[in-house]
């Protein structure tokens, strides 16, 4: 792992910060992260009490993993659990090519220390769902912290993950590395609450390998965050595989949300679906750059990309980037991309139902919601983003 952070240190002094030249980061700034300072992921002051006592939930504090989560993790006679940095397997820790060209994935790299490696044993059920809870506390205020884990699920396994930060209003730059290896028959159903404040700053990769007849479920949810960057690969390596992949973000005020997603068909009868949506207040901007790419001999591939932008202010903005590289004959694919503000003869005819006109608003904002809430795999964001909603409408 040494020889794999010195190359990737090196990597990012060559490449530097990234700037708007590079496609990626077309509309992303990335000058405000120059300024973070890389934590002592030793330090804490947080009471982890109340974390420790949730059922099945893997903690992390500052970006350390704390052991004694596993006091209450139902899991822990079916897994082997260790650290991602002790690793001396390249083909365990190995990442994309795409992500290898991204100066800060690089930076990650080099500079974290903490991380879990979590292999699911071949065979067992886990029928509840795992938790895992990143608490932060005052100490990350201007810091950096970077953190790598990885999944490895095995034949026939069916894994739900529930991913959520506890940011407490700071002022940090946050940068979360995942990788998740889905063996034959197995079941993904990852899912991301972006929740942090309006003060932090996250940049995600996440990358997702894909065995024979595999499912990879992606469900992501986004409020009040400053600047949210999340890189996701999907590899369909194995023919019969399948992921979708819904996503709802909700900005306000100079927030920025940037979903960068790439799906490579390497295989034939594959199955792919993209379903992002984003509602804009005042000044926020949201960004969609999605690519799918279908490989030569990636035959019966059924593939759509779906971006959907709601501007609920005249300063708000959506920017959309819809692609398809299809390099395969018999293939279905499409894409679509929409973005407006809310139809004013749907809210007049509510009105003339008796419905006053703020009301209405808030019933069309949250049918467009509602589009993609209900495809998310876990009722737990379900009930959270539609509960959220109308905080946000009314904050």
């Amino acid at each position: 792992m040494n020889q794999t952070k010195n190359h990737s240190y090196n990597a990012f002094k060559k490449l530097g910060y990234p700037s708007k030249k590079l496609e990626n980061w077309k509309f992303s700034n990335s000058k405000h992260l120059k300024s973070y300072n890389v934590i002592n992921q030793d330090q804490s002051d947080i009471d982890i009490k109340q974390y420790l006592a949730i059922e099945n939930a893997l903690c992390f504090v500052n970006g350390k993993f704390v052991k004694e989560s596993l006091n209450n993790f139902i899991y822990k006679n079916q897994i082997s659990i260790g650290k991602t940095i002790e690793i001396e397997d390249n083909k365990i820790v190995k990442m994309p090519n795409n992500f290898q060209g991204e100066s800060l994935f690089n930076l990650g790299i080099a500079k974290f220390n903490e991380g879990i490696f979590i292999e699911f044993k071949k065979g067992e059920k886990f029928d509840t769902e795992i938790k895992i809870i990143n608490v932060y506390d005052k100490k990350t205020e201007n810091m950096f912290i970077p953190v790598f884990n990885i999944f490895k699920l095995n034949k026939k396994n069916n894994i739900s993950i529930i991913e959520k930060n506890v940011n407490n209003g700071l002022d940090s730059f946050n940068l979360k590395i995942n990788k998740f290896i889905c063996s034959d028959d197995s079941t993904l159903n990852h899912t991301i609450i972006f929740n942090d404040n309006t003060k932090s700053n996250l940049l995600g990769y996440n990358y997702y390998e894909s065995g024979l007849n595999s499912i990879i479920n992606v469900d992501s949810f986004n409020y009040e965050s400053l600047f949210n960057k999340n890189f996701i690969q999907v590899d369909l390596n194995q023919a019969g595989s399948e992921t979708t992949i819904n996503t709802l973000n909700l900005t306000k005020n100079n927030e920025h949300v940037d979903n960068n997603i790439l799906i490579n068909h390497n295989s034939e009868h594959c199955i792919s679906f993209q379903n992002v949506r984003n509602i804009l207040q005042n000044k926020s901007t949201c960004v969609f750059n999605g690519k799918v790419i279908v490989a030569d001999g990636a035959q019966k591939t059924d593939s759509n990309q779906s971006n959907k932008n709601l501007l609920l202010s005249k300063e708000a903005t959506a920017y959309s980037n819809p692609q398809l590289e299809i390099y395969a004959d018999d293939v279905q694919c499409g894409h679509g991309s929409t973005t407006g503000a809310l139809d004013k003869d749907s809210i007049f005819y509510l009105q003339t139902r008796g419905i006053r006109k703020e009301q209405a608003t808030q019933i069309l904002i949250k049918a467009f919601a509602h589009e993609v809430i209900k495809q998310f795999s876990n009722d737990t964001i379900k009930n959270e983003a539609q509960d959220y909603i109308e905080k946000w409408m009314n904050g």
